[in-house]
């Protein structure tokens, strides 16, 4: 009896922590937020292009984006900005009103999931498109935040971790 209520009492602490750490996530603002905060707080922009049909981007979202590597990096590093390339939401983009949708072919993007750095100005410093891991997408993360793509490539930056 005294081992199975250590068990249970085990399982009442376990499983609200693991359950917890895996529900991490970042709550993304408007394009137009995320140029207003990203010079004020000296971060990056994260954009995160998807579609609700696409099952990785289900994956990207529901796996990938709440890993507490990925949250801590983009804390850290940058403001997330989610982009529907089906939605006819209004966005605001250095005072070009356009719908998702629109703003995704001004993006140039061809395929979901795409994940676009911009600086803190709003250019676009690098594109990733496609699924990646949590392991890949929180190193990539940390690479583009802290500027090692600048001096080195991601292989490099790898190899040296």
């Amino acid at each position: 009896m005294k081992k199975l209520c250590l068990f249970f009492v085990l399982l009442l602490v376990i499983i609200p922590a693991k359950t917890f750490s895996q529900t991490a996530q970042v709550t993304p603002v408007s394009i137009e937020e995320a140029l207003k905060l990203a010079p004020q707080q000296e971060r990056k922009i994260l954009i995160d292009v998807y579609a609700a049909w696409c099952p990785y981007c289900q994956r990207m979202h529901s796996e990938v984006y709440v890993d507490s590597d990925v949250v801590n990096a983009i804390n850290e590093y940058f403001i997330l900005v989610r982009i529907n390339v089906e939605s006819d939401e209004m966005v605001n983009f250095h005072g070009n009103e356009m719908t998702e949708s629109e703003f995704a072919q001004a993006l140039q993007n061809r395929s979901v999931p795409t994940t676009y750095f911009l600086n803190h100005e709003g250019a676009i410093i690098g594109t990733q498109p496609g699924y990646l891991n949590e392991g890949i997408f929180s190193q990539l993360l940390n690479f583009v935040g802290s500027d090692a793509f600048l001096s080195q490539s991601f292989d490099d930056y790898m190899e040296d971790r």
